[in-house]
């Protein structure tokens, strides 16, 4: 089975709508999946925050219609996609020990897809050496 590493940074809407379908199509691929949530992106899975609209400024501007499509094209709600995403194959979501320490999080402030809490080098040294492709986000 090929695999893909995903490391994720940023937290704004536009930007996890953009990994969750990246990941929608690696699973119906039948490619293993494994994503490391990292800096301002650990903010964005708290359970409250999930679904909170947050566009870049450069999308700003088109908010409106940007969440209309989203509805429309049934990717408003990040953190069903993130569940169904999980359900679908084999996705583990895994967030960056340091970054959530930052943040001042426990692993308890994150929705429950959160498959555990980890170290940037471990990440580098079994999922980032072991997969196929790597990607940033």
């Amino acid at each position: 089975m090929k695999s893909l590493a995903v490391l994720v940074s940023g937290g704004s809407t536009n930007n996890f709508v953009q990994v969750m379908t990246l990941l929608m199509a690696a699973v119906h691929s039948d490619i293993k999946v494994r994503v490391l949530f990292r800096d301002e992106s650990v903010y964005r899975l708290m359970r409250e925050r999930i679904n909170d609209p947050d566009f870049t400024p450069a999308h700003k501007a088109n908010a409106d219609t940007l969440r209309e499509q989203m509805e429309k094209l049934d990717l408003s709600n990040v953190h069903k996609l993130c569940r169904d995403i999980k359900a679908s194959g084999d996705v583990a979501y895994y967030v960056c020990s340091s970054s959530l320490a930052l943040c001042g999080l426990k692993k308890e402030d994150l929705i429950e897809e959160v498959d555990e809490v980890r170290g940037l080098p471990s990440f580098l040294l079994e999922d980032i050496a072991q997969a196929d492709r790597v990607l940033t986000f």
